[in-house]
């Protein structure tokens, strides 16, 4: 089984050509602690299986950085970031990519994200 996704699918909501509202901005803010410093959580492709969930293309290319899971599958080599490329536009941030899909901006959740460096 793969471990994530090579590129944002079709409706990534991290795709900036994608309209928002396919998802409810209660799962951007649940999911806003895969952005934090040091994370161990990884943001998940909408499209993987409960259970054997894979990772977000857009994910890894915009708020993995800092992403500790992320940094562990790199190292353990289930992670390339080589592997991993988007031809569509992506949002910058996880901040910006959750209020582009109706997070309001001064949402505490969304204050620990990282930024891009």
């Amino acid at each position: 089984m793969k471990a994530y996704q090579t590129s944002p699918c079709a409706e990534c909501p991290w795709r900036t050509d994608v309209a928002p509202g396919r998802f409810p901005a209660d799962r951007f803010r649940d999911l806003a602690v895969t952005a934090y410093d040091m994370a161990v959580d990884q943001f998940a492709c909408h499209k993987s299986p409960e259970g054997r969930e894979f990772g977000c293309a857009g994910f890894v290319l915009r708020a993995a950085t800092h992403n500790l899971g992320a940094r562990l599958a790199a190292r353990a080599g289930r992670l390339d970031l080589r592997d991993i490329a988007s031809p569509f536009p992506l949002h910058e941030s996880y901040r910006a990519m959750a209020i582009a899909n109706g997070v309001d901006p001064d949402d505490p959740s969304l204050s620990p994200c990282r930024e891009p460096d």
